[in-house]
């Protein structure tokens, strides 16, 4: 067995550790013929021979350096035992602290480095395609006609390695068959690197697959290395005898590496390479080109560190963390677990199958949506690769949408383990919405699917996705199995906005700053909004020349949150009291959260399992409340009711039309009518008509409700304008004094809300 299959887990068998050594080794001697050629021709040219020939005279003096210092040496690179072993542990040490490996030379004072080897990038990529080949059978198939190997590398860069390396190591494994079948092997490479266009990618997997069937129809076997067998046609997976997963690069794969390259001992200083070079997940990260470079350095420490300061430059940019997000306490949880899954797929302590490995974030614009990917793929310690509906539009019609599409999600995968974030997926919309353009819309939607079905198979790869419109995202999209979460991604309150500012401001917070108030005054916008104030309190107090101060804060909160004045903050509290009411005196759950901001009053319902006509009644009086209460308490309503499509009466009049159209809770009948397709001017006068009685009943009912519980009302409102939020804890505790207060019938309902209804 050879001596450094016992020393690296890169190796499968025995097989594939003396085939790496002597492919090598074959390799190395076939360039030392070559520069053995080329100083005989070149020895004992003369310069003044030469004069003119510029080339020849930069060639001459490392050809004559090179011969003398190399042409003795053995193609299996081991020259005598390592100095380390006649140095004592301090002589060591001192080594190490040098950069050199006394373990990796026969003399300090002697560079182990070869000048005639193949190229130290091609050493790497010779080693990872011998790591693939367990044993003499694997290697025999690979010179079988009438089929296919399949070699996967997720690297574009890598693919074209293989490309260069595979015709000599080709030739030297076939040379080496017991039974050569005299058929040249093949070797078709595809490739498609992360700056590929989309349009160049469309083109390129045909030309892949066209070769493959040239070479099999002329009995010659194939070696294919490609991205992803889907790369493949049909027919031609058919064909694969068998497949391969390059390893990638790691550490063990640049420590044999090293023992090729930078040793004439065939051993290193093993342990002091293991402490200097990066993490697994980082080194996967990095391109052969950075290898190349590193591999230039003259010793095997020096080779190391040089890694490692590349992946630092890479590293250099913060990255953001779970722990660095605040104001979204709900969903740190399963993300947490998510995270923890990740890490324990990657431990080998769980099958890929079993892990959580999608999310869905909803919610408002500006909550932190994309925040949340960067903070997980950071956590993670893994690459986040985005793409959008309009970054993928922008490339052309729907083949070239589609190819980037496709070019996004094999980014991806190319860099597993990664996250890869599709935001805007409600653009992605759903395709039986009777528009007029449905069909682009079922292809383009079509190809999401099938490329979110393709990434479930990518050990490694977590999706996420973001929206601000849970609702129009198309069915097939959501359903389970492409998204394992669904996470809400509310408005922060007030605790979390000053945690974001907090955050924000960095070295520049001081306890004399009140971040409390500002808080308070940000109720109700999102985290982002946050930001964009800290950025402007920033720039007021530069201006400025000091430091920042609270006025600098107060200013820029003054831009973006004006302050109501006492009589609107007043009407918006009471408005929003009567809707709080209306839902804690009902079967309808307690609210998630009620604000007062410097933009208007908001509820945040708690979401319905299901509707029943006593629910849609429920619904329907607490969209009237907030306009009912006003009336009662100050004599008139505002149009706060009634601003734009969202509002309390447009809500209030598509759950009426829904009751009497969609659910037939009412008197139309049994047929289903689209609601959203409609215009109630055109509805017949009788329909028209009962949409207007339901409404006219829910105010009735909610009038005489508010009336009933007058001084509760006004409770709510008065905390409100002190507190500016009610949190769903806070509601529910109201609605234990609102039970005990208030009769309730056998169905768990207010006595009064029930005579009201009548």
């Amino acid at each position: 067995m050879s001596e450094f299959l016992q020393k690296s887990s890169l190796f499968l068998t025995a097989f594939s550790a003396d085939l790496a050594r002597t492919t090598v080794a074959a390799l190395r001697e076939s360039a030392l013929s070559e520069w053995r050629s080329n100083a005989d021709r070149f020895y004992d040219y003369d310069d003044r021979e030469a004069d003119g020939e510029a080339s020849i005279d930069l060639l001459k003096p490392p050809v004559r350096r090179v011969f003398e210092n190399d042409v003795r040496r053995k193609p299996n690179g081991i020259e005598g035992a390592p100095v380390a072993e006649t140095m004592t542990p301090d002589e060591v040490e001192q080594c190490f602290a040098d950069g050199i490996d006394p373990w990796a030379c026969t003399d300090i004072e002697v560079s182990p480095l070869w000048e005639i080897q193949p190229r130290p990038v091609a050493v790497l990529t010779i080693i990872l395609m011998c790591a693939m080949i367990k044993d003499e059978q694997a290697l025999g198939q690979v010179f079988r006609a009438g089929g296919i190997t399949l070699m996967l590398c997720s690297s574009g860069q890598m693919r074209s390695q293989l490309e260069n390396a595979a015709p000599e190591v080709l030739a030297h494994w076939q040379e080496n068959q017991p039974y050569p079948t005299g058929q040249k092997a093949a070797c078709h490479i595809y490739t498609n690197g992360s700056d590929i266009v989309a349009s160049e990618q469309k083109r390129s997997i045909p030309k892949f697959r066209q070769a493959i069937d040239k070479s099999l129809m002329r009995h010659a076997p194939v070696l294919a290395v490609s991205s992803a067998k889907s790369q493949l046609s049909a027919e031609q997976e058919s064909l694969v005898y068998q497949s391969f997963r390059c390893p990638g690069i790691s550490a063990k794969a640049i420590i044999e590496t090293l023992r090729f390259t930078h040793s004439n001992t065939g051993q290193l200083a093993e342990d002091e390479l293991l402490k200097r070079l990066p993490d697994s997940d980082a080194l996967r990260r990095l391109e052969p080109i950075q290898f190349a470079a590193a591999l230039e350095e003259t010793t095997t420490l020096r080779v190391a560190d040089r890694i490692s300061q590349i992946v630092a430059v890479q590293n250099r940019r913060a990255r953001i963390t779970l722990s660095d997000v605040e104001g979204l306490s709900d969903a740190m949880p399963p993300l947490k677990r998510m995270l923890k899954d990740l890490i324990a797929w990657r431990e080998g302590r769980a099958d890929w199958s079993d892990v959580t490995r999608s999310a869905l974030f909803y919610g408002p614009p500006g909550t932190g949506k994309t925040m949340l990917a960067n903070a997980f793929a950071g956590s993670a310690g893994i690459p986040l690769v985005t793409t959008s509906y309009s970054d993928c539009q922008r490339h052309g019609h729907q083949g070239d949408m589609l190819a980037a599409l496709a070019t996004a999600f094999e980014r991806a995968a190319q860099q597993a383990p990664a996250v890869l974030f599709i935001d805007e997926i409600d653009s992605f919309s759903d395709r039986s919405s009777g528009r007029l353009n449905d069909g682009y819309l079922r292809g383009v939607v079509n190809g999401l699917l099938e490329q979110i079905n393709c990434a479930a198979e990518v050990e490694g790869l977590i999706l996420l996705a973001a929206t601000n419109h849970l609702d129009i995202v198309d069915l097939a999209v959501l359903r389970s199995g492409r998204f394992d979460l669904k996470l809400e991604i509310p408005l922060p309150d007030r605790s979390g906005l000053e945690a974001i500012l907090g955050r924000k401001l960095g070295s520049a917070n001081n306890p004399a700053l009140n971040l409390s108030v500002i808080a308070e005054r940000l109720i109700g916008e999102p985290g982002a909004t946050a930001e964009a104030l800290v950025r402007d309190a920033l720039g007021r107090a530069r201006t400025d020349h000091v430091p920042l101060a609270q006025r600098h804060l107060e200013a820029a909160t003054d831009q973006i949150a004006p302050p109501l004045d006492t009589a609107l903050l007043f009407r918006v509290a009471i408005h929003e009291a009567g809707h709080i009411l209306a839902a804690l005196l009902s079967p309808l759950p307690t609210p998630l959260g009620v604000w007062v901001t410097a933009r208007g009053g908001r509820v945040e319902p708690a979401p319905l399992a299901t509707m029943t006509s006593r629910l849609a009644k429920a619904k329907l009086r607490m969209c009237l409340a907030g306009r009912e209460a006003e009336r009662l308490v100050l004599g008139e309503v505002s149009n706060g009711a009634g601003v734009g499509p969202a509002s309390d009466l447009a809500q209030a009049t598509g759950l009426a039309a829904q009751m009497e159209l969609n659910w037939s809770f009412g008197e139309s009948g049994l047929v289903w009518q689209d609601v959203s397709q409609l215009d109630f001017r055109k509805l017949p006068g009788k329909t028209q008509q009962r949409i207007e009685g339901h409404l006219q009943e829910a105010e009735t009912a909610v009038r005489a409700l508010l009336s009933e519980n007058i001084d509760i009302l006004k409770n709510i409102a008065t905390e409100l304008v002190q507190k500016k939020e009610l949190t769903r804890i806070d509601l529910l505790n109201l609605s234990k004094n609102l039970s005990f207060n208030a009769p309730i019938d056998d169905n768990g309902m207010p006595s009064e809300f029930l005579i009201a209804s009548s």
